[in-house]
């Protein structure tokens, strides 16, 4: 092209009749195309495929997950391996959208996949042209009201006995993910009604199940203080835990119900959205518990500086996050 050789993918050996065949046919697709006027100039779309898949952009989408390991990496990985088709031309994107719509992604969930995929892609002009509309979300949609919280915890002491303690917890701490799956019994001081994070239990890449032992976000230990009835769930939390013969030292504070190892997102999520289902709401992500504790810990006058300490973020981008409605508004009289 142009008076330049361009690289597209080993296909096999000049004396394989199978390769030169697959050579033949690459050849003609990219001279049609160039008579067409619509030549991929990257060359992306000529690629060969492996079992009808993209193996090119799976591993990019791979590696950057590995790199970043961040969990919208990571889905949009799973979620390209899951579609199981390339994504070159413009109809093979829109069957993309389309599956994606199918599977129930939200908008701003498809946009980010997207997002994603262009960055290691930036030459493939179909997913470049395509766009989608993402529609105005409320800036309450991540808050539970107090009467909601209620009724979930209620539901979860009734329905999902063994998973208790563990959203008790988090709805009145508002603890990050990791930080509650990496949570141990010698970090848990209840005489003191405090928790020390120090540690998180992350997650490896694009696993699933495999977590690794990390430092905090911000990579400081922070004291997070618990009320008198988050510290008496935990109290008994500890005895159940104890009559099961399991490590309550140093071990883990929450674990799985059956092989009594790590908790993990999906798993979690799964419980979390059955019993929003089951009260009648509609259901949030886990990441709504942080959302609605740090909201309505702002709403009821703690000081925005101390709620920063406790949560691990500064001030100002608390305020940017978290600073929601939550129907607590304190009417002045004269």
């Amino acid at each position: 092209m142009g008076g330049r050789d361009h690289f597209i993918n080993r296909i096999g050996r000049f004396d394989d009749p199978v390769a030169q065949a697959r050579g033949q046919a690459i050849c003609a697709e990219i001279w049609r195309d160039a008579q067409q006027g619509d030549l991929d100039l990257s060359l992306n779309r000529y690629r060969p495929l492996v079992e009808g898949r993209d193996q090119d952009l799976l591993n990019a989408l791979r590696s950057l997950a590995d790199d970043k390991r961040q969990a919208r990496v990571t889905h949009a990985y799973r979620v390209v391996k899951r579609f199981g088709l390339p994504l070159r031309t413009k109809a093979e994107v829109d069957r993309f959208l389309a599956w994606m719509k199918a599977e129930g992604l939200a908008a701003s969930t498809q946009s980010t996949i997207l997002c994603t995929i262009r960055s290691v892609q930036p030459g493939n002009e179909p997913l470049r042209s395509v766009q989608v509309k993402v529609p105005a979300r409320s800036v309450q949609a991540e808050v539970l009201s107090r009467e909601e919280i209620k009724s979930v915890l209620d539901d979860l002491r009734s329905n999902e006995e063994w998973f208790y303690p563990c959203f008790a917890l988090w709805l009145g701490t508002g603890l990050r993910n990791a930080e509650v799956i990496g949570l141990t019994w010698d970090c848990v001081r209840l005489e003191e009604g405090e928790l020390l994070i120090s540690k998180t239990l992350k997650r490896i890449g694009t696993a699933t199940l495999q977590r690794v032992w990390s430092g905090t976000k911000t990579g400081k230990a922070r004291v997070v203080p618990l009320s008198k009835q988050v510290v008496e769930v935990l109290r008994k939390h500890r005895e159940t835990m104890q009559c099961l013969g399991l490590n309550t030292k140093d071990g883990l504070v929450f674990v799985t119900p059956r092989t009594h190892g790590h908790l993990y997102d999906s798993g979690l999520e799964k419980v979390w959205k059955r019993s929003q289902r089951r009260v009648g709401l509609a259901p949030r992500r886990l990441y709504a518990q942080r959302h609605s504790f740090l909201s309505h810990a702002l709403a009821m006058g703690n000081s925005p500086a101390d709620l920063a300490a406790v949560a691990g973020h500064r001030t100002e981008e608390l305020l940017r996050t978290y600073a929601k409605p939550t129907g607590r508004v304190k009417v002045p009289t004269w």
